[in-house]
């Protein structure tokens, strides 16, 4: 077993972090060409609908579509797309706007959890962890003070879902800002120089898989909010980090799962089909999620779309139960997110992650 890596350090690097690192250098390439401007079509169709929409979908191979996962799951995936209908119609009947705003926390705390959740797989590998700065807190410190900066700065160019979700107070000025900066990074590195004079001294291997992970979330947090203040460098940091990963997640754990079921390899070319179809149903289904939106509730995107003002809804009940309707996929991936990747609840988790 690599204890130093997820899955492997070819795979981590070009699935993982890769992705992440090319992001940031196109937010360094482009931010100021597109800092004053709506996300360019091809930019949203790529990021927001390739990427983003796409891998809510892909939760669907870890429960409904897998006959023993929906047995070990069943009460919550039953349950789940019940409760996220009757809270989301209930907000979204007495105010689309407090809708957006609960759905932008909700967001955001599934958005933190994931990254504490691929924390916790990295440490089913690696026996050095930190004492005085422990792992789980810098995932917090890590994502949280990028968000602290954006309610207390006020001044950011972009929004999570629509404008105003977040509560603003603009009580911070810069120069705080840049004191903080100072302290975030400095506790990062005070956080990595625990961690190899403790494998030094316990004469183990550094966990450079998870010394990466926090310190890209502590990357691309503070460029896509804190750094970059515009709506292209967040959206696209925000998406691949998030995205990506999870996918990539999901395909490999369905695929070990097979080996481990039939105690047989795949063959490459078995594994690669297998994948190429379950990311040809995610992006099916997430552009007939995004066609429907844009159809009854937003009609925005009459440039990939097409015109159907005669279909939109301005009906204030009606409205707010298709919205309810097209909300369920995301909002039935951040409830089951939290359940289906602990690993003493399914067996699965540390055979693939641990052998």
């Amino acid at each position: 077993m690599n204890k130093q890596w997820l899955f492997s350090k070819k795979l981590d690097l070009l699935f993982l972090y890769l992705p992440i690192f090319l992001t940031w250098g196109l937010c360094f390439a482009f931010d100021s060409t597109f800092a004053d401007m709506q996300i360019p079509l091809l930019v949203w169709v790529f990021f927001v609908l390739g990427v983003d929409v796409s891998h809510v979908w892909s939760t669907i191979f870890r429960t409904y579509l897998s006959k023993d996962e929906r047995n070990q799951y069943s009460s919550i995936i039953k349950w789940a797309p019940l409760m996220a209908f009757f809270f989301t119609f209930i907000f979204s009947w007495y105010s689309e706007d407090l809708f957006w705003r609960v759905l932008a926390y909700f967001a955001l705390y599934h958005f933190i959890k994931q990254q504490y959740g691929f924390l916790k797989l990295y440490q089913l590998k690696s026996s050095v962890r930190g004492v005085r700065l422990k792992d789980e807190a810098m995932i917090y410190i890590g994502t949280l003070y990028p968000v602290f900066v954006w309610h207390f700065l006020g001044d950011r160019k972009f929004n999570w879902f629509n404008t105003g979700d977040f509560i603003t107070f603009p009580i911070l000025s810069e120069e705080y800002v840049t004191v903080f900066n100072f302290l975030y990074f400095g506790i990062l590195i005070a956080w990595i120089l625990e961690l190899f004079f403790s494998s030094r001294r316990k004469k183990t291997l550094f966990p450079i898989g998870k010394v990466l992970w926090v310190t890209f979330t502590f990357g691309t947090w503070w460029l896509g909010i804190v750094y970059f203040n515009s709506d292209f460098s967040f959206t696209i940091t925000n998406v691949v980090a998030h995205g990506i990963p999870y996918m990539f997640l999901v395909f490999y754990y369905v695929e070990e799962k097979k080996v481990i079921q039939k105690n047989d390899n795949q063959s490459f070319k078995k594994i690669t089909i297998s994948v190429l179809w379950m990311l040809l149903i995610c992006l099916f289904l997430g552009s007939s999620e995004e066609l429907f939106w844009d159809v009854f509730i937003n009609n925005e995107r009459v440039d990939l779309f097409g015109d159907w003002q005669e279909f939109y809804v301005d009906h204030h009940f009606y409205r707010a139960l298709i919205i309810a309707l097209l909300s369920l996929p995301q909002i039935t991936h951040y409830i089951l997110d939290g359940f289906i990747w602990k690993g003493k609840d399914n067996p699965y988790i540390k055979n693939i992650f641990t052998r």
